[in-house]
């Protein structure tokens, strides 16, 4: 991995977006598209590929909403393309040049988003005789102009199944990247892995010759900041190597890497860039530092154990790490998308390439059918979701089609029929593929033909990426598709439920109310809470209270979900005494809901809160135990954020202490620092000298003891605890102070340790 990438991966990283209820985070509405033919400058240093037609172009983005760029929609305004580069020996060389605007196709000018149309135009072209008409603004004077690309066909319903044109792309692009080098690092075992995937016998010696150096020496262990990063990638390679040649002389490294994987993972089956802290006995499984999980490290890390285990690595370790894992990631299914690290699902259908690591990594297992249809469903469904990723979107791009393909053909076929135009509007002349991302939306830059990308990504070719997606119907590799489990297919049905989710952000606006309500029990969780935001702006809505209400505490937990988020949503305040009473629900995830619906009232729900005070302390349990129908406790952790942030956030005076303080030590027990955190305003500016004297043990029990889970948070409440111990002279805080100076760690230790000694 370059050193560009490892600092983008390592100083790029803690961005955790905190819904609350799912609600849409609002920017600042969009700017209108200047018109690039009044001399308007822009700055052009950020540009899409425009296929294979030699073209790359500026073109204006700006979401009106922060998450709409997550949908696909970061071009949706534009109306123009400005021609920032044109490549040597291209359709385009000679026809168009650098300073022209695009404005439309076939003489008619663009009247929607700007890239899809030009995308659509090249693949009509490319289906019929080559001939791309495109309508060019130069110097005040605009000309039809008609570039020749190569005619390749339509693709098949199928495709990339049964598709000569998804075949050509196939090989054109494996021609390409089999003249690349196979480095030995991280990458260099995604390429690895691609040239496997051809199904090419002639590019097996080349592979060879990679696993056999990133197999030995047998007793190497990655180094440096990202161990997670290359460990994970590296054994699954290897694995599909073993698995595929049977050449035994890479299973010592095999074993030895599993075998440092499954000792470096987490209490909770996560991982982070690096493996996690020794436990409190001294054993493995503890804390993840510095920050906490990076889910998108974790996932391939716990698939490759899956592998590593079918090749026969059988260190005792391995099978407990494979169920830690599977039991927290199995968590999110029915409840949204697998996040960042130890937090809320991402509330819509992918996340970065996410879900489809979790559809292949439960889709391998053969025993979590469910949790592998679920996360198929999700990521057919999230053709829209691409172009959106956390220092970029390249695991979208390299992970997406292979896990919508877990579901079956007709799955991988649906989820390719929408996101075509984007596959076909990223390849190059050559065959190759580009890569356009940037931390959180946006396109690449280039400046001459050898463009690779310019971002978090650097060294992961996207040529690479493609050759796996378009390799899929060979299902030569177990990631894509070898010895897959029929039980796990989706359904057409299934399939056409996936797709009319991925639509229906847009589509729900035109639904009539009634049909709003039956959604809201629809199988995606992120439909869900779209039907329930949606018939919240509805005039009608205050009609149907009666009937949410009900069906909030009716017999399907999906609809009862649903209903209260609608209920937070429409701020009902008749809605607050049942939402109080399903804190006490089975459902984990309706309790979660029920809570975060309460924030929406703030200082309405104060009547119930003796009732709400009681549930804080009934839904906590010790840090040390774990749940797994809610292992980091999110549900308890929301509704701590709900009560201390939210209806306590002023002031306790007056609040029954029976009531708060046994509700205080719940939420320190927790093993979530950020829900632990939620204390510190309590602590730090509240809390009477009465209180810290009744809460002591446990005030010196959280200033001293780090919580196991979201640790980027655990300092908080640390301190917090000690501030409050100490601002009363309690003897007991020069202990918990020198405890907490010893095991603070993480970023702005230095500033923590010179106010304990103080």
């Amino acid at each position: 991995m370059s050193s560009v990438g490892v600092s983008r991966i390592r100083l790029g990283h803690v961005i955790v977006v905190w819904l609350g209820a799912f609600g849409a985070l609002r920017a600042n509405e969009p700017v209108q598209p200047p018109d690039l033919t009044s001399g308007t400058r822009v700055d052009a240093s950020r540009t899409y590929n425009l296929g294979a037609t030699g073209l790359r172009g500026w073109i204006h983005t700006h979401p009106a909403n922060f998450f709409d760029s997550v949908q696909g929609r970061t071009t949706t305004a534009s109306r123009q393309i400005l021609v920032t580069h044109v490549g040597r020996d291209t359709p385009a060389d000679g026809r168009i040049d650098v300073g022209d605007v695009i404005l439309g196709t076939d003489g008619t000018p663009f009247t929607d988003d700007a890239r899809k149309q030009v995308a659509a135009a090249i693949q009509k072209a490319e289906e019929e005789n080559g001939e791309l008409s495109l309508l060019r603004w130069r110097q005040g004077a605009t000309k039809e102009i008609t570039l020749s690309l190569r005619s390749l066909g339509r693709y098949s319903a199928t495709a990339p199944y049964d598709c000569g044109k998804s075949q050509r792309i196939l090989d054109e692009a494996v021609a390409v990247l089999a003249k690349a080098p196979l480095e030995d690092d991280l990458w260099g075992s995604v390429n690895g892995l691609a040239l496997m995937a051809s199904a090419r016998s002639d590019l097996l010696p080349a592979v060879k010759d990679l696993a056999r150096r990133q197999a030995h020496p047998a007793d190497r262990l990655p180094t440096g900041g990202l161990p997670t990063w290359d460990t994970g990638y590296r054994l699954l390679f290897l694995c599909e190597y073993h698995l595929l040649t049977g050449d035994t002389a890479v299973m010592p490294a095999i074993e030895r890497l599993a075998a440092a994987l499954a000792r470096g993972q987490g209490m909770f089956g996560t991982y982070g860039h690096g493996f996690a802290e020794p436990a409190g006995d001294g054993g493995p499984h503890g804390p993840i530092p510095p920050y906490g999980p990076v889910n998108a490290a974790g996932l391939v890390a716990n698939l490759a154990l899956v592998l590593a285990r079918e090749c026969g690595a059988a260190d005792a370790e391995i099978g407990p790490a494979i169920e830690r894992g599977s039991r927290f990631f199995g968590y999110y299914s029915d409840k949204g998308s697998i996040p960042y690290g130890e937090h809320l699902p991402w509330p819509y259908h992918e996340n970065n390439g996410k879900n489809a690591m979790a559809a292949i990594f439960f889709g391998v297992q053969g025993d979590r059918v469910g949790e592998a249809r679920f996360f198929a469903k999700m990521v057919t469904a999230s053709f829209r979701n691409r172009e959106y990723g956390h220092t970029g979107q390249g695991f979208s791009y390299l992970w997406g089609a292979p896990g919508a393909h877990v579901g079956g053909q007709e799955a991988l076929a649906a989820f390719f029929r929408e996101a075509s135009w984007h596959f076909d509007l990223v390849r190059r002349t050559d065959g190759s593929f580009t890569y356009d991302g940037d931390e959180q939306f946006g396109p690449g830059t280039t400046a001459d033909d050898t463009y690779f990308g310019d971002s978090g990504y650097d060294g992961l070719d996207p040529t690479a990426c493609y050759v796996l997606s378009y390799a899929l119907p060979l299902r030569t590799l177990r990631i894509t598709g070898r010895r897959s489990d029929p039980a796990i297919q989706l359904t057409s049905a299934d399939v056409a439920e996936a797709v009319r989710a991925g639509r229906f952000d847009t589509e729900r606006h035109a639904l009539p109310a009634e049909s709003l309500v039956a959604d809201l029990g629809n199988w995606s969780p992120v439909v869900r809470d779209w039907a329930a935001e949606e018939l919240a702006r509805r005039p009608e809505a205050k009609g149907l209270t009666p009937r949410l209400l009900e069906l909030a505490e009716g017999a399907d937990p999906r609809t009862a979900q649903g209903a209260c988020t609608s209920l937070g949503c429409m701020r009902c305040r008749e809605a607050i005494p049942v939402l109080v009473r399903l804190l006490s629900a089975d459902d984990p995830w309706l309790r979660t809901k029920a809570a975060l619906s309460l924030r929406h009232f703030a200082d309405d729900a104060t009547p119930e809160l003796p009732a709400i005070l009681g549930a804080v302390a009934k839904l906590g349990r010790p840090g040390d135990t774990i749940d797994w129908d809610d292992p980091i406790q999110i549900a308890h952790g929301e509704l701590a954020a709900t009560v201390f942030k939210g209806l306590l956030r002023r002031s306790t005076e007056g609040v029954d202490r029976g009531l708060l303080h046994p509700a205080i030590r719940s939420v320190a027990r927790n093993v979530d620092g950020m829900a632990r955190a939620t204390l510190t305003n309590f602590l730090e500016r509240q809390a009477t000298l009465e209180d810290v004297r009744a809460l002591g043990p446990d005030l010196v029990e959280a200033a001293s003891s780090p919580c196991p889970a979201d640790t980027m948070f655990r300092n908080e409440i640390r301190m917090a605890a000690f501030r409050a111990l100490a601002r009363y002279r309690f003897r007991e805080a020069i202990e918990a102070g020198a405890t907490l100076a010893r095991t603070q760690g993480g970023h702005g230790s230095e500033s923590r340790t010179g106010e304990i000694m103080e």
